[in-house]
């Protein structure tokens, strides 16, 4: 049964877009500047156009139309006498227009009933405020605010530059015309945010009947876990998030994800295909129509990612190691020449690493990497053995010359494990780095790794600037979980300003009635509800304060100085100590959110 309604608040704060338009500050710009490349093989460009195609919006079925091609993610319009559903929302509010306008020219209108959010990736809710007035209702599954705690939780300076990384931040588009899903994301660092929050959830299914027409939400774990699909059917038609588009599909993300539920999405495609559509929408790239094309679709599709992991499964129960199996296991040719199966966006051998390490761990049973040698001195030893630092530049260069790029950014990669990218053979080693980089590039169709080799070419060349601090909207901010603000704030604790600290403070929320006792003890930071725990020291004070104002000085929209001169926070105890206190802790929205 569906919970209504208990918005996923965790979202504002984490979501993947802050992984699209944040990138962490990197070294200092250089002088070296990359050669002119190519533009993309024709390859990379026809591999854009015919599974995505130019912006239009397409009739799908009786009471649906796809806006395709406007975005990176498609946008599903269901059309009732009653109003409208609207399955996933863009990647901003301006995308979101675009195709909000396309659809208006041909789409009988009405307003917007429910918002559908087919799994929490921004591309797919980004543009939400441009389709959602105050009180539409949002659906998406009881998952999705675990989900994104675990996706972007912890690791998200780490997300927010390799994900940057991953779209091609500063690529050009003749280098990269589109990612293999659709049109390139939009990155507009000073543009508005669009996303809100799902204020409707359910697990399993659940059943929306809107001007007598039938949509039935479905649970179906793959692209994420908390992901679904959406059937009609009255119209046999079938809108399937992103659990199914027209490349070999993203079972490993190279930005940096926690492990996709590989078993789950085999389930999630066979109940798809139990449905029977005769209208099957992506929610990247093109609709196929008839029942048994989809049907052969689908079944290939699941076959095709049941035929890694199985393969996977075999060759680790035969002792073969983990770079042997990233090796060996390939599609069969049944499935490899199958125009939705191309390594355009997913990549086999990147998905069979991450079923190995998601299932037996980083250790893939050769002694010798329980007790490596230290990697920097390996590096050393084996720049000494070919050489010497100069010899070592030296052959990369041959390489380059000889159009064997990878093997010129293995010996690269040599001088910096081993420190020796420095002082007089600095400029040298970027140079040949970025050369090795972007040649390595001109070879690789998939989109997610031509733009992540062609955009960390960009960083060696001309560093990155560092995106300036965007506050939340207080909307937003508001609706973050203070749980989930005090999880935060522990991780955000300067553990060298409390190796020798061991101290307390109780923070009472009287409009949650909540307290809380929060601790510091020698670089660790915790946060108790109620009571504190057996040796805990006494508190330096008491401070209470609306949860609202707790939230803004958390995300380090307003100090606590100002919240304590406007009476907004209530202090029993020592004021100074507890400044000093939280001055230990950066604010969880710190660093460009």
């Amino acid at each position: 049964m569906p919970n209504r309604p208990r918005p996923l608040a965790c979202l504002t704060l984490l979501l993947p877009l802050l992984l699209l338009w944040a990138c962490a500050a990197q070294p200092t710009p250089q002088e070296a500047q990359p050669p002119q490349l190519s533009a993309a093989p024709l390859a990379l460009e026809s591999r854009c156009a015919q599974p995505v195609g130019p912006p239009r919006v397409e009739r799908i079925s009786q009471h649906v139309w796809a806006a395709i091609g406007h975005d990176t993610a498609n946008t599903v319009v269901i059309s009732t006498p009653e109003g409208l559903v609207v399955v996933d929302a863009g990647m901003t509010p301006a995308r979101a227009r675009q195709a909000l306008a396309a659809l208006k020219q041909v789409v009988p209108w009405g307003p917007v009933k429910a918002l559908v959010f087919t799994h929490s990736h921004m591309d797919h809710i980004g543009g939400a405020t441009a389709w959602a007035p105050e009180g539409t209702p949002i659906w998406a599954t009881d998952q999705t605010a675990a989900h994104l705690l675990k996706q972007y939780g912890r690791f998200k300076r780490a997300e927010i530059t390799r994900g940057g990384r991953q779209l091609g931040q500063h690529v050009p588009l003749d280098l990269l015309p589109c990612s293999a899903l659709g049109r390139r994301a939009d990155l507009d660092l000073k543009g508005e945010l669009g996303f809100l929050l799902p204020d409707h959830t359910f697990s399993g299914s659940h059943t929306l009947k809107v001007g007598g027409v039938e949509i039935v939400l479905k649970e179906a774990p793959g692209e994420t876990h908390d992901h679904l699909f959406v059937w009609l059917p009255g119209e046999g038609t079938l809108i399937a998030g992103d659990d199914f588009y027209w490349t070999f599909p993203n079972l490993y993300t190279i930005r940096g994800a926690s492990p996709r539920p590989v078993d789950q999405w085999i389930k999630s495609l066979d109940a798809m295909r139990a449905c029977a559509p005769e209208h099957l929408i992506p929610c990247h790239t093109k609709p196929i129509h008839g029942a048994g094309e989809i049907a052969q679709a689908l079944t290939d599709y699941r076959d095709a990612i049941q035929w890694v992991r199985d393969q996977v499964v075999r060759r680790a129960n035969q002792g073969q190691d983990l770079d042997t199996i990233a090796r060996e296991v390939k599609l069969p040719a049944h499935l490899a020449g199958k125009p939705y199966l191309q390594e355009t966006y997913g990549q086999v051998d990147w998905s069979a690493k991450a079923i190995y390490i998601n299932n037996l761990g980083w250790f893939d049973g050769r002694p010798e990497r329980l007790y490596p040698l230290d990697s920097r001195q390996a590096a050393g030893r084996e720049v000494e053995l070919l050489g010497g630092a100069g010899r070592v530049l030296d052959l990369a260069g041959q390489a380059l010359a000889q159009d064997d790029p990878r093997w010129a950014a293995h010996l690269l990669a040599k001088l910096k494990d081993a420190g020796l990218a420095t002082g007089a053979l600095a400029g040298p080693w970027r140079q040949a780095q970025i050369q090795a980089l972007e040649a390595t590039a001109r070879q690789t169709a998939n989109t997610n790794g031509r733009a992540y080799l062609l955009e960390s070419a960009h960083e060696l060349a001309h560093g990155l600037e560092p995106l300036p601090g965007r506050p939340l909207p207080p909307r937003m901010a508001r609706q973050i979980p203070v749980d989930f603000l005090l999880e935060q704030m522990a991780a955000n604790l300067d553990p060298t300003a409390n190796l020798e600290v061991h101290q307390s403070l109780v923070l009472e929320l009287p409009d949650l009635g909540r307290r809380y006792v929060i601790t510091q003890r020698r670089g660790v930071g915790e946060a108790v509800a109620g009571a504190a725990r057996r040796g805990t020291p006494p508190p330096l004070a008491t401070l209470s304060m609306d949860s609202g104002d707790f939230r803004d000085m958390a995300l380090g929209l307003r100090g606590p100085l100002a919240l304590h001169a406007e009476g907004r926070i209530k202090v029993e105890g020592g004021w100074l100590k507890a400044l000093a206190f939280l001055a230990r802790f950066r604010p969880a929205g710190a660093g460009g959110a």
